[in-house]
Order: C-alpha cells, then structure tokens, then sequence
C-alpha cells in the first residue's frame, strides 16, 4: 500500500505564489527593485568548485575592470561597484531602460582558501574570481597502502 501525503499550501504560496523561503530570496536579490524612486540592480553570481579552487562568476555587463573594488576582510569577501552614468545636459533620454546603478555583493569564504592567492579577471562582462584551494584542502586520489 503507498501512502500519499497531500500538503496544503502555506501562507507564504497561497499569499505570494512562493513555495519556500528559497524562491523568496532568490526573487528578492535577482530582480530589479524599486526604492526610493531609483532601480537598484544586484548582479547575479554563479559559485563553481573545481578540484584546485572555488571561482565566483557575477554577471555585469558594460563596465570597465577598474570600475569594480574586490575586498577581503577576514573571511569576508566584498565585491562592489559605484559608477555614475555621465550625464550631458545637451541631450535628454527619450527612452532609459538600463543605468549604471551601485552595487555590492558579499561572500564568506571558508578556511580552505589560500588568501594570498585570490585572483580576479573581468572579461566579456563577467567578472571571475579565483579562490584556490590551500594545498590541505585538496582532496588526494584514493591509494593502496602497501604492508610492510
């Protein structure tokens, strides 16, 4: 016999269309939101694992290397950027879909990471960032011991 559990919806799907607290968040920092009469735009990011390193990806099209500020304060990874749109008073917008809005995104990174040798490449609008792993961390392929 096969026991089938129906669930009702919480407050939060039936109210909102969300199923779990995830969907939330994911809504809330992938979006566009307005505040303050101003669209503030938090870029998206991928996390990889590889077996040498973890790398950050955060999708931002349209900017320069130097536009972006990558701090590391303890274990607290900071990416941010605060360009201005330069503004020409001969010309007006007939239509503004994009700007150039600040941003700042933080990661906590574990103790696996050798900080000395964090790296940061910004081509093709993606902004990459390369958190090598300290040697201890690297898992070691499995190996017969010989008995002596």
């Amino acid at each position: 016999m096969t026991l089938v559990r129906m669930q009702k919806p919480s407050e939060m799907q039936s109210a909102f269309g969300y199923r779990n607290l995830s969907e939330v968040m994911n809504n809330l920092f992938a979006e566009e939101r307005l505040c303050n009469s101003q669209y503030i735009a938090i870029p998206p990011a991928n996390i990889i694992e590889s077996k040498f390193d973890f790398r950050i990806e955060i999708s931002a099209p349209g900017f320069e290397k130097t536009d972006f500020k990558i701090d590391l304060d303890k274990s607290l990874l900071t990416i941010s950027l605060d360009k201005k749109m330069d503004e020409n008073n001969d010309e007006k917008f007939n239509l503004k879909e994009y700007s150039y809005n600040p941003f700042s995104r933080s990661f906590r990174i574990s103790d696996k990471i050798n900080t000395e040798k964090i790296n940061a490449i910004y081509k093709n609008g993606i902004l990459q960032i390369i958190l090598p792993k300290r040697e201890e961390a690297i898992e070691k392929p499995a190996r017969e011991i010989k008995i002596s």
